[in-house]
């Protein structure tokens, strides 16, 4: 990180993943200070409950291991590195923490706490905003939106930190209505902050509502590139954003 500070890169800001359902990897916790230290910005992502089909169900009673189409690490629309795979014992315990089957707005409402907290412990100012990490879907199913909704209102309700969300551009209208209604349901001022991912038409000269909505504050358009800066090598995906820092109050 400290061989890719600007201006030996172009780069200002990294996403910093919180321990997560579905990201359980902790290795950017505690690393926060650190990292501001430096003069990087943050942008704190909270991966949550996902639909793809290679999460394992709770429900699916003795399994003594996963098969293969069960425990995909990298779902074919995900990024890599995102989702864990779940071990023989966390599914015969019913202990699973990332399946498509805990969408639901109780769920929602569990995890938007736990992004609160490990927000708060990991020393961010109050007015942080918090990314819910929903990845592509071909179709969003209601159980989705009844998460995602009551995880945004969840952070909302406890007022310390605000919600943001980074969504693939195809599914980024619908969600981008569905967390206006949480915020009219809370009688909430103010809207998320919205991260949108896609390929098409990205450049680093362009703007983030170049994406195709002019309420998009971060344009994610390259995944998964390696790129070299003062000899340190990293996999990276590339991102362009209307803020330096984007969950800074």
């Amino acid at each position: 990180m400290s061989a890719w500070l600007k201006p030996g890169s172009p780069y200002e800001w990294v996403g910093y993943y919180l321990q997560a359902p579905c990201h359980r990897d902790p290795s950017w916790m505690g690393k926060r200070a650190l990292l501001t230290s430096m003069g990087w910005g943050l942008a704190v992502l909270y991966v949550g409950q996902q639909t793809f089909d290679g999460v394992p169900s709770i429900s699916v009673p003795n399994i003594a291991a996963p098969s293969e189409s069960q425990r995909l690490i990298k779902p074919p629309a995900a990024r890599a590195g995102i989702m864990v795979p779940a071990t023989a014992a966390e599914i015969q315990a019913g202990t699973v923490t990332c399946s498509r089957t805990l969408l639901t707005t109780e769920q929602g409402s569990i995890d938007g706490i736990d992004a609160v907290s490990k927000t708060a412990a990991e020393g961010f100012p109050l007015g942080t905003v918090i990314y819910l990490d929903i990845e592509h879907m071909d179709a969003i199913p209601a159980s989705m939106d009844a998460y995602y909704r009551a995880w945004v209102q969840q952070v909302l309700a406890d007022g310390r930190f605000r919600p943001g969300i980074y969504v693939h551009k195809a599914n980024a209208a619908a969600i981008y209505d569905g967390v206006r209604r949480a915020y009219t349901d809370m009688n909430a001022s103010g809207s998320a902050i919205f991260w949108v991912t896609s390929s098409s038409g990205f450049s680093l000269n362009k703007s983030p509502e170049q994406v195709g909505f002019p309420w998009a504050s971060i344009w994610q358009g390259m995944l998964e590139v390696n790129q070299t800066w003062n000899g340190a090598t990293i996999n990276i995906d590339v991102d362009i954003s209307v803020m330096t820092s984007p969950s800074s109050p």
